[in-house]
C-alpha cells in the first residue's frame, strides 16, 4: 500500500539511529526522555497516571472520572483535557474537552503538543497532519513506547500492518512491561494471518495484566476470527468474571452467537450490556448490535427500532451530533430493506440534525459529503443509474479536496458499483480491488463482479472470505447472509 515501505523503513531508522547512539544496544532506548507530563499540580498528575493505566486497559468509563480529576486540580492542563475528550461518551462533552485542550496547548510541552495535533488532525480526517505530528514525536522520543505505540495505531488505522508491527516491536524493546502493545500486536498480526504469533502476544498481554478483563476479551476476539466461537465465548466470559461490567466482552458473546445462528442468545447478551452500562455511551452500544442482531432474518423494523431506542438515549444528552449518525444508520437499514425512498429521508434528516450540533464545520461538512455516498448508493438500488453517476461525480469531487483514505476507497467502491450496473466487470473488479478490502460489503460486490464475469471459482473464493470474517463489524450483519445464500445459489 503506499506509504508503507517508507513509513517502516522511517521508523526502523529511528530505532537503529537511536541504539546506535546508545552504544549498539536497543535496550538502552529504555534510557531516552520520555514524553513530559505538563502539570505543575501533583494531585493532577497522579490523577493523569491513573486514568492513563485504566484507559490502557480499555477501562474507558472509570479512566475518565480520573482524568476530570487531573483536569479540576489543573484547568490548564492540556493533555489531561485531551484523554477526558479521548474517553468520553458523549460528542458534546468530546468536543468541548478537545477545544479546551486546543486552547490550553500554549502550555504543553512539545511532545504533548504533537499528540494533541495528531489527535485533531484525526478528528479532521487530515491523515497527512496526523502522519507527520506522529513521526516527528517519535523522532523527538525514540525512547517512548507510547510515542512507538501510537504511531503503531495510526499506522494499523491505514493498513499498513507490517510498519504497525515494527512500531509495537519497538515500543515493546524500550518497555517489555509495558502492556498495550502487546494487545496492538495481536490484532495486527491477527489481520495479516499470523494467528500463532496474534495468540502468543495475547497471551503475553495477559501475563502482563492478569486481573485485567482486557487481555482475555481480545484473546476472545482472535478465537472468533478462527471460528472458535464456544472457545471464544469462554474466554469473554472470563473477562467478565473479572469485571462484570466490560461491556466489549458482551458485544463479543452476542457476535459470536450470531456467527452461530442463535441470535435470541445473542440479544440476551445485548440486552445484560445494557442492564449493567454505566453511561448512555455504553447502553447506545447495546442498541446497535441488537439492531446487527436482527438483520441476519431480515427483520428489519425490529432493527430499525433498536436503533431508535439509541437515537432517544443520545437525545437525552441533546448529542446531536450522534443523533445524525443514528439517523444514517436508519437509513442504511431502511436501504437494505428496498425502502429507498425513506432511506433518503433519513440521510436528510442526517445532514440537517448534523448541521445542529455543536461539531466542528470540518466534521459537518464530513457528513454531507460521505451521505452523498449513501445518496448514490440509493439511486442504485432504485436501478437510476444516471442520477446514480451524477451523486457519485459529485462525492469524488468533495472528497478529491481532502484525500481522506476512506473516503477514497469509498469512491472506489462507488464507482466499482456502477461499473457492475453498467456490466463493464473488468472496471468493476479493478475500482473495487482499491477499495476498502477490510469491508465485508466490498467483498460481496467483489464476488458478483467475478460471477457476473464468467468467474464463478473466484467468486466463490470472494464471498467465502466474508462468510469466514469473523469480526465484530456492522457492515458484515448487512452482508454476510447474501453471501452464504451467493455461495449456495453459485
Amino acid at each position: 500500500m503506499p506509504g508503507t515501505e517508507s513509513s517502516r523503513l522511517f521508523v526502523l531508522g529511528l530505532t537503529l539511529l537511536a541504539a546506535l547512539s546508545c552504544g549498539g544496544d536497543p535496550t538502552q532506548l529504555q534510557e531516552l526522555p520520555k514524553i513530559p507530563i505538563s502539570t505543575a499540580s501533583i494531585e493532577a498528575r497522579d490523577a493523569y497516571l491513573e486514568g492513563r493505566e485504566l484507559f490502557e486497559n480499555v477501562r474507558l468509563t472509570e479512566a475518565n472520572l480520573r482524568f476530570r480529576a487531573a483536569v479540576e486540580a489543573d484547568p490548564s492542563f492540556a493533555t489531561g483535557w485531551l484523554m477526558v475528550a479521548s474517553t468520553s461518551a458523549t460528542a458534546p462533552d468530546f468536543f468541548a474537552a478537545l477545544r479546551t485542550a486546543l486552547a490550553e496547548i500554549e502550555g504543553a510541552s512539545d511532545g504533548e503538543r504533537l499528540r494533541i495535533e495528531a489527535f485533531q488532525a484525526n478528528v479532521n480526517g487530515e491523515t497527512d497532519i496526523e502522519r507527520a505530528s506522529l513521526e516527528a514525536l517519535v523522532a523527538a522520543y525514540p525512547g517512548d513506547e507510547r510515542a512507538h505505540s501510537d504511531f503503531g495505531i495510526f499506522l494499523a488505522g491505514q493498513q499498513e500492518y507490517q510498519a504497525a508491527i515494527d512500531s509495537y516491536e519497538t515500543a515493546i524493546v524500550i518497555n517489555p512491561s509495558f502492556p498495550q502493545p502487546y494487545n496492538q500486536l495481536g490484532y495486527a498480526l491477527r489481520t495479516v494471518g499470523d494467528f500463532e504469533g496474534a495468540e502468543r502476544a495475547f497471551f503475553r498481554y495477559a501475563e502482563l495484566v492478569p486481573d485485567q478483563p482486557n487481555p482475555y476479551d481480545s484473546y476472545g476476539e482472535l478465537l472468533m476470527k478462527i471460528g472458535r466461537f464456544e472457545d471464544s465465548i469462554t474466554a469473554y466470559e472470563k473477562a467478565l468474571a473479572i469485571d462484570p461490567e466490560f461491556v466489549a466482552s458482551y458485544i463479543g458473546i452476542g457476535n459470536s452467537l450470531i456467527f452461530m445462528g442463535r441470535h435470541d442468545e445473542a440479544r440476551s447478551s445485548f440486552a445484560r450490556l445494557e442492564m449493567v452500562a454505566r453511561s448512555p455511551g455504553e447502553r447506545r452500544q447495546g442498541c446497535t448490535w441488537a439492531a446487527a442482531s436482527y438483520l441476519p432474518e431480515n427483520n428489519f423494523d425490529a432493527a430499525l427500532q433498536a436503533i431508535q431506542r439509541r437515537f432517544d438515549l443520545a437525545a437525552e444528552s441533546n448529542d446531536f451530533f450522534a443523533m445524525a449518525g443514528d439517523l444514517n444508520m436508519m437509513g442504511d437499514i431502511l436501504l437494505a430493506s428496498g425502502r429507498a425512498d425513506e432511506a433518503n429521508r433519513k440521510y436528510r434528516e442526517s445532514i440537517e440534525m448534523a448541521r445542529a450540533s455543536d461539531a466542528p464545520d470540518d466534521l459537518k461538512q464530513a457528513v454531507v459529503r460521505n451521505t452523498t455516498f449513501d445518496f448514490a448508493r440509493a439511486a442504485l438500488s432504485r436501478a437510476k443509474l444516471r442520477k446514480a453517476t451524477e451523486l457519485a461525480a459529485s462525492y469524488q469531487e468533495a472528497v478529491a479536496e481532502f484525500e481522506i483514505r476512506g473516503e477514497v476507497q469509498q469512491i472506489h467502491e462507488l464507482t466499482g458499483m456502477l461499473a457492475i450496473a453498467r456490466g463493464d466487470f473488468e472496471t468493476a473488479l479493478w475500482e473495487l480491488a482499491h477499495a476498502n478490502q477490510e469491508n465485508p460489503r466490498v467483498m460481496l460486490l467483489t464476488g458478483r463482479a467475478f460471477e457476473l464475469a464468467g468467474d464463478a471459482e473466484a467468486a466463490r473464493e470472494a464471498c467465502t472470505q466474508v462468510v469466514d470474517f469473523n469480526e465484530i463489524n456492522l457492515n458484515l450483519a448487512y452482508v454476510r447472509n447474501a453471501a452464504i445464500e451467493f455461495i449456495e445459489n453459485l
